[in-house]
């Protein structure tokens, strides 16, 4: 998903991947692998100039690399170091990837999760501390909504939108199966599909087949949507659906409250702990299709009860997700 645009009092600098990044098709992917450990070295002599009071690490790319790294610096520079574990687990596991995630758990004394969910992931299934593990919500993308937005492509009518990245675990095949009894049920309703495919060929390939059809009700935009056309396909959703497979949280759902709309997701990971407790939508067990279609259909024929899940969405992204309540709960986390 696009990243939304950048509020006052912070200061960005672009230190990893200058040069990697202007590598073209698949082999970027390599370059950013031998200039990460490079970008690492770089930041040594600004860390010691500046000394910084804390280190928060989103990503441990390199694995190894990066915690022999940030334990070193820690240690040689006296400043803590917290890790953000953005997936408790992974969303493609393999046994080097659980080994791995369990290491990046262990590494640091610090370590945030987004999720109950994800706290129980890291504590009970990766052996991680539970002294060490912090849940603090993902907060709500509200900077969407000064985003001016750029409506898609679609027929008037209802509308459900899936967007952001397809995976494979984003369950993409799940949300074809249902579309069928969905517009039988809705015959005006449409189904848009829009982000760039990772992963899943084969969904994307059923997906361009079904979008061919004029009768199927499908619009497929398989491209990397800049943000004014990633917020216009959330504000002019009627229903957003992420029926995934597995996940911890989501930057689609929280994009999606904040832009107030009704949600469809699968209960895995921590979306039930907010699309349910908020009252934003509802919650169908993963892989299935007859659910889904249900709940689909069943929020397609209800407009008012639609509003009300709009509403809660927007309500949400305001109170428990706002990022007053996100930047209380991180300075407490640093002031720890």
């Amino acid at each position: 998903m696009p990243i939304p645009p950048i509020g006052g009092g912070v200061r960005v600098r672009h230190a990893f991947y200058r040069l990697a990044d202007r590598v073209p098709g698949r082999a970027r992917r390599v370059a950013r692998g031998l200039e990460h450990p490079l970008d690492l070295v770089a930041l040594v002599p600004c860390l010691v100039r500046r000394r910084p009071d804390a280190v928060h690490v989103q990503w441990l790319p390199l694995g190894a690399v990066d915690r022999g790294f940030w334990r070193a610096a820690s240690a040689l520079l006296g400043f803590p170091v917290a890790y953000t574990a953005h997936d408790a687990l992974p969303n493609d596991p393999t046994p080097r990837r659980l080994r791995r995630a369990a290491l990046n758990a262990r590494a640091f004394g610090r370590v945030v999760v987004h999720s109950e969910h994800g706290r129980r992931a890291l504590v009970d299934e990766l052996g991680a501390d539970a002294a060490a593990v912090r849940v603090i919500p993902h907060g709500a993308l509200t900077a969407f909504r000064d985003v001016a937005p750029v409506a898609p492509d679609v027929p008037a009518g209802p509308l459900v939108a899936m967007v952001g990245l397809i995976r494979p675990y984003k369950g993409l095949d799940v949300l074809l199966d249902a579309w069928p009894a969905v517009r039988a049920a809705v015959p005006d309703a449409h189904l848009l599909v829009q982000g760039r495919v990772l992963g899943d060929p084969d969904g994307a390939a059923r997906l361009g087949r079904l979008a061919a059809d004029p009768a199927a009700g499908v619009t497929a935009d398989l491209r990397f949507t800049e943000t004014a056309e990633f917020a216009g396909a959330l504000a002019r959703a009627d229903v957003v659906v992420l029926p995934y497979r597995r996940i911890d949280q989501s930057g689609v759902l929280f994009s999606a409250l904040a832009l107030g709309r009704p949600i469809v997701a699968s209960r895995v990971g921590g979306l039930a702990e907010v699309v349910e407790q908020t009252g934003a939508g509802v919650c169908v067990e993963p892989g299935d299709p007859a659910a889904l279609a249900e709940a689909l259909v069943a929020l397609l024929r209800d407009p008012a009860r639609r509003d009300a899940m709009a509403a809660a969405s927007r309500a949400a992204a305001d109170g428990p997700f706002s990022w007053d309540r996100i930047a209380a709960q991180t300075e407490a986390f640093y002031r720890g």
